[in-house]
């Protein structure tokens, strides 16, 4: 079970609030919150009540204030005072933009201090809903390794929505096709991953900067059919 559906799980069952944790309701709802933006539930420009939001969610308005401090970070939404939640005008190219400053910070390292020792965790894929949710793991560790904490701080910071918008319903939902050239992306995940075993940062980061090409070139090159 990945950790989206588990925290879809754990939302599920809201019936005694008491016996869930509040970080997993915040968790649940920034998943749900994330996905119904990513996928178009919410107009952009469209104004959301606190109220609403966590009556629809069945919770109380602290965890859904809460999700929503990461969301306007990641610039998916703007809380207005008197206003409300107003969902931001983000766009495809915006997802692209940020695999492309990852990108660049691969082939350029902007480091500010010494390079780590950090082993690479398998176990950090484990989780990922796609393949740019592994991209971002791998490019952290290549980040903390190369000295560049910051960077990889930033980067980390936009791995849920990365991930996510690449899964297959939602990124078809945006017009794109993510089944095709699967198998060569996949390929790419498989070899920076073995790169960062033996601890080869120089040979992940470039297998990283191969599979970068191809999640920015996603939206172009692979739209998804339109349902008639």
């Amino acid at each position: 079970m990945t950790g989206l559906l588990r925290a879809e799980r754990d939302l599920a069952q809201p019936s005694d609030p008491l016996a869930v944790p509040r970080n997993l309701l915040r968790d649940a709802v920034f998943a749900r919150m994330l996905r119904s933006i990513l996928r178009g539930d919410y107009r952009r420009g469209q104004r959301l009540r606190l109220d609403a939001l966590a009556d629809d969610m069945q919770v109380s308005r602290t965890p859904v204030r809460e999700a929503l401090v990461p969301l306007e970070a990641m610039r998916l939404v703007i809380v207005q005072r008197y206003v409300g939640v107003v969902i931001a005008p983000w766009t495809v190219g915006q997802m692209v933009e940020r695999v492309r400053i990852a990108q660049a910070m691969l082939l350029d390292p902007p480091a500010s201090c010494a390079p780590t020792d950090e082993p690479f965790d398998a176990l950090a894929l484990r989780d990922c809903l796609s393949e740019a949710g592994a991209f971002v793991e791998l490019a952290v560790w290549v980040l903390r390794r190369s000295g560049a904490p910051v960077s990889a701080d930033w980067l980390r910071s936009q791995q849920p929505v990365l991930d996510v918008f690449h899964t297959d319903d939602i990124a078809r939902a945006n017009g794109i096709d993510v089944a095709a050239d699967w198998s060569s992306r996949m390929h790419l995940v498989k070899a920076a991953r073995a790169a960062a075993l033996v601890d080869d940062v120089g040979q992940c980061a470039a297998r990283l900067t191969e599979l970068s090409e191809l999640l920015i070139g996603l939206p172009e090159r692979f739209r998804a059919t339109e349902t008639v």
